[in-house]
């Protein structure tokens, strides 16, 4: 079933999200026209920032603003404990977690002026200073996240000290720190005004962001994982193998550790994905219908399948995980160590929103050989291969299979492992973000079909010889997408999506685009699209996280424990 232009609006066009860069797939064509905003009546991007009646408004945008962005995870206590002066820490007069309001503590803060922007790893040419709220910022982006091209400011010599008038006025700033983050007047039917996405600049390592000044610009960072909640006094003795509460999170801070030890965001969004898939090529290959041999979450992989490759860079001997658990978990078996850090991943990387510790179970025993199981999982080829598996073999459904494929989100394909090179999200440093973005690349991008006749057909909405390719697998599009044998339907996903130039962003299928499976059909993925559009969290631009979370726990809790009925509860004590 071919979509409408009013679907094609709702689905596509308004779910540019605040991750977009320069060149993302904005719905252009070769005349110019606003992009497709959609604003709540209380949306202050209706109001003028600098409009003194505004005030309020801004303030509460403003409240607790550094408090989200800033927690002290472990590497920041050891710089604590080094320097307990330095402001993240709450010492010496600086701020700490529990300063909302952003403001100075009785003159003494040791925050410097957000005019100068003199701050640890500042370089405002082209990148902002998050703990100033990107006022430090002076580069040359001048087009808002949502793609559109910012105004001159009207009143520069209002803001004397703000770069108003720098590079002919038409730039992202954020003039006496009125807002939380970089933005920048636009002509829009409904938006006064619009975020930038001007990358923040490093706290901690005192290196610069990179790109924000170029006028292409690159998305901000996620906001760093918040810690583990406090857990309770170990108990005086613990049975081997037990996770109580002050484990499970002594495994969450200790993975969270060798993440945040990592220098690049390619390292880490491959360490988190990867271990997120070593949990997942482990459960999915359980046959309920075996009785003899149902495998499932038993910590062995046949590590010699091409289908398992680039797993053994997560787990082995002399990998950070498997030193992690030699040295402090051994006690632990090896699948209920894999779940326990697949979860760390995703309540870190979901900025604490999605803590599975309710759905933790443990107890399961290490498997000494699993001969076939390899053979259980699915290719990328089709949709036949996910439904064999999660639903034929593995007992759940459409809703739980796209779920688990939201785990895409993180990490990247590799050309020396799988052979699909590429990310499913932007960049890599988008790919180290557990969010419902995967279904938004999904649906907005133009995906055309890439490798076609090898054994590595996938999808890619980047131009060939991209040094950083986009890419979704078959198994990801036609979830969404009547194209059952993945890159042979010869369409591309959208046909209406056009480069700034006016070219089209299918050069391959410019005018045949690839049918949506109708979710109110009897269409036999019918349930998959509806998934689809479940976990988006609306069909305008919006940042509900819920649904996927709450779907992504269920099946998680489901493929977990597939073929255990003894298994125990995480408790204060064991």
């Amino acid at each position: 079933m071919m979509r409408s232009a009013t679907t094609l609006l709702l689905l596509s066009s308004s779910l540019a999200s605040a991750s977009e860069t320069a060149d993302a797939d904005v719905r252009r064509r070769p005349v110019a026209e606003p992009a497709p905003l959609e604003l709540d009546a209380d949306d202050p991007r209706r109001l003028d920032p600098l409009d003194a009646a505004n005030a309020s408004v801004f303030s509460s945008l403003r409240d607790g603003a550094r408090r989200r962005l800033f927690r002290c995870n472990k590497r920041c206590q050891r710089k604590c404990k080094a320097d307990p002066s330095w402001w993240k820490c709450g010492g010496g007069g600086g701020r700490d977690d529990n300063d909302n309001d952003g403001g100075n503590d009785g003159g003494n803060d040791s925050e410097p002026d957000p005019v100068s922007g003199e701050c640890a790893g500042s370089d405002p040419e082209r990148c902002g200073c998050p703990n100033v709220d990107h006022a430090d910022y002076r580069g040359s982006l001048s087009t808002t996240e949502n793609g559109l091209q910012c105004r001159e400011w009207s009143n520069p010599g209002a803001y004397p000290d703000a770069g108003l008038d720098d590079f002919d006025g038409a730039v992202c700033r954020n003039p006496n720190e009125v807002s939380t983050r970089a933005w920048c007047f636009v002509d829009h039917p409904q938006a006064v005004w619009d975020y930038c996405d001007v990358p923040d600049c490093s706290m901690e390592d005192g290196g610069g962001g990179g790109g924000g000044g170029g006028g292409g610009g690159s998305p901000r960072p996620p906001p760093p994982p918040s810690p583990p909640p406090p857990p309770p006094p170990p108990s005086p003795s613990s049975a081997p193998g037990c996770v109580d509460t002050n484990r499970y999170y002594q495994i969450d801070a200790d993975i969270q550790d060798i993440a945040d030890g990592m220098s690049s965001d390619r390292d880490r969004s491959h360490f988190l994905g990867g271990i997120l898939r070593l949990a997942a090529h482990d459960f999915m290959d359980y046959d309920h219908a075996d009785s003899r041999n149902p495998m499932g979450m038993d910590g062995c992989l046949d590590w010699a399948s091409p289908n398992n490759a680039g797993l053994n860079s997560i787990w082995n001997d002399h990998t950070d995980l498997h030193r992690l658990w030699e040295s402090t978990y051994s006690d632990i078996s090896i699948p209920d160590f894999w779940i326990a850090s697949a979860n760390a991943v995703v309540r870190s990387t979901s900025d604490g929103a999605l803590d599975m510790r309710h759905t933790y179970y443990w107890g399961r025993p290490k498997a000494d050989s699993c001969e076939g199981s390899a053979d259980r999982l699915p290719s990328a080829k089709s949709c036949q291969e996910v439904e064999e598996t999660f639903l034929e073999r593995m007992g759940l459904t459409w809703k739980d299979a796209v779920a688990l494929l939201g785990g895409h989100t993180l990490g990247r394909g590799h050309t020396e492992f799988s052979g699909h090179h590429g990310t499913w999200m932007p960049n890599d440093r988008l790919a180290t973000r557990f969010n419902k973005q995967y279904y938004e690349e999904l649906i907005r991008r133009a995906w055309s079909p890439r490798n076609v006749g090898t054994n590595i057909e996938d999808w890619s909405s980047t131009p060939t010889g991209s040094t950083n390719p986009k890419m979704m697998l078959n198994t990801d599009i036609c979830l969404y997408y009547d194209v059952e044998d993945g890159a042979n339907g010869d369409c591309c996903t959208r046909t209406d999506a056009f480069r700034p130039d006016g070219s089209s962003r299918c050069p391959s299928f410019p005018n045949r685009e690839c049918a949506t499976i109708d979710p109110n059909s009897n269409h036999p993925r019918a349930e998959a699209a509806a998934a689809v559009r479940r976990y988006l969290g609306g069909m305008t631009v919006n940042d509900n996280q819920q649904p996927f979370y709450d779907a992504f726990s269920l099946a998680w809790f489901k493929a977990t424990t597939n073929g255990f009925s003894d298994l125990k509860s995480v408790r204060d004590t064991c």
